[in-house]
């Protein structure tokens, strides 16, 4: 095998586009946000964050204190690239990091959409 079929860390850092479903029906919305991969340095730095919160939560006796589903939010924000067709009281909902954080604290189904689409290495991979 050809060794640039092997090295992935790049196509994952340059992303991918996920189209996100609705969480009433299942059916594709307008709503597409460009995330970064599992591979991607940022995501693989993101989750070095997250393991030592906890080590440093364990060491402190403090795991109790943990907020599992904000860290996922953080990490996700982290590899956010861009997002489009996203309002808020009928204006457009700006990306940036603090916007993207509240979105996915907020709306586990999408949060859970983007982690199950940044697994699948695949998506990343173009050929």
């Amino acid at each position: 095998m050809e060794l640039a079929h092997l090295k992935t860390a790049e196509s994952h850092d340059e992303g991918a586009d996920v189209t996100i479903l609705s969480p009433v029906d299942g059916k594709p919305t307008d709503v597409v946000i460009r995330i970064k991969g599992m591979d991607s340095k940022t995501w693989r730095e993101a989750k070095k964050n997250q393991t030592q919160k906890i080590i440093d939560a364990r060491a402190d006796d403090k795991m109790d204190t943990l907020d599992y589903d904000l860290m996922d939010a953080e990490a996700l924000a982290d590899v956010t690239i861009s997002w489009s067709n996203i309002t808020k009281d009928g204006k457009e909902y700006h990306f940036n990091r603090e916007n993207a954080v509240n979105l996915y604290a907020n709306a586990p189904d999408v949060k859970d959409q983007l982690i199950e689409f940044l697994g699948n290495r695949a998506n990343f991979i173009n050929g």
